[in-house]
């Protein structure tokens, strides 16, 4: 009998394929077009101790391989798992009964999308789709979250995506990922990681939007890496580590079965921790701290950096932009707290 692990985050490429081709994407170049079964997807689920983790459907693009959600999905609430799962997709998949289905389901489900509907045209493509797709799942009184790749061509479109948000009318929450230095982004050399000085003066513009539009509206729509700095001030949380990755508890398996410790490492072979129907090795990535991080005045509540960015863009000299997004999240955090004590 296998050994089974104590997996606390699980991503299972269902698709290791995409109907869009966006110029950041860090996949695409490895693509094979490989679809996930159904008995892959159980044996990698059987392999977790517990019932209590996080998944995640992923890709690719996950809606292309929407039977295999299914049945996943009726195979977790037919054995008793209680995890949380999240789908991330771009959306324009998303049909009138893909729709239904989904608003049936206990997913929360994140949306691709890049700022004005012109550059996240001219980034990522089928906008139209995307939109429609959002708004299939708000007729059946769905909320998704946006997921934005932020660089030098939307930092400063970021209270805009603020704006969309509100506009679509079922947007609970707008997470932001630093763009990664890698696949096809380095083929398209006019896209970069934001500025350091252009991060906190758009970062606050787009929180202040929010507020602005709160008050209006009476509806909070949260910006995750915000709201999860919050929580973390407020409770007073510690952590040595950033990721279930760096604890040494977490896997991404792909179609094929391979398993790797974060989606950004797939296809590393540095990283690559064996095949479901073998042997699997689980690998650590690092913790996402450095040694000036002991003496930085937020040591004690910071998660530090992405590790799998730390590896990806230190040739670029860009290892340290997690550290100023959240040097940034911090300084407004405190500004709204000095306002708040006036």
């Amino acid at each position: 009998m296998k050994s089974k692990f104590n997996i606390k985050y699980l991503v299972l490429w269902l698709a290791d394929s995409c109907n869009l081709n966006c110029k950041y994407c860090y996949a695409r170049p490895k693509f094979n077009n490989g679809y996930m079964s159904f008995e892959i997807a159980k044996k990698v689920i059987d392999l977790c101790e517990n019932k209590d983790f996080t998944l995640i459907l992923a890709g690719g693009e996950p809606l292309l391989n929407f039977q295999a959600i299914e049945k996943i999905y009726s195979y977790l609430e037919e054995n008793g798992y209680n995890c949380k799962i999240g789908l991330q997709s771009n959306g324009t998949l998303i049909t009138e009964e893909i729709a239904e289905k989904l608003s049936k389901m206990r997913i929360n489900i994140g949306i691709s999308f890049d700022g004005t509907i012109k550059i996240n045209e001219e980034l990522r493509g089928k906008t139209k789709r995307t939109l429609e797709g959002i708004n299939l799942l708000r007729e059946k009184n769905r909320n998704v979250n946006l997921n934005c790749v932020v660089s030098n061509r939307n930092i400063d479109k970021l209270d805009k995506l603020v704006e969309m948000a509100y506009y679509l009318g079922n947007i609970q929450g707008i997470g932001l990922d630093l763009l990664r230095v890698t696949g096809n982004c380095l083929e398209n050399q006019d896209l970069t990681p934001p500025k350091d000085e252009d991060i906190y003066i758009n970062l606050k513009k787009a929180y202040e939007k929010i507020e602005i539009l709160k008050e209006l509206t009476g509806k909070k729509i949260v910006i995750r890496e915000i709201e999860e700095t919050r929580i973390r001030t407020t409770t007073r949380c510690s952590s040595e580590n950033y990721c279930y990755s760096s604890l040494g508890q977490a896997m991404v398996v792909t179609p094929e079965g391979d398993a790797y410790p974060c989606s950004s490492l797939v296809g590393n072979k540095d990283y690559y921790m064996g095949n479901i129907d073998g042997e699997i090795e689980i690998k650590k990535v690092s913790s996402g701290k450095y040694e000036r991080c002991n003496f930085c005045e937020y040591r004690d509540i910071c998660k530090g950096c992405c590790p799998s960015r730390m590896i990806f863009n230190t040739s670029y000299g860009l290892e340290d932009k997690d550290c100023v997004l959240r040097k940034a999240v911090f300084k407004i955090l405190k500004d709204k707290a000095g306002k708040i004590n006036e």
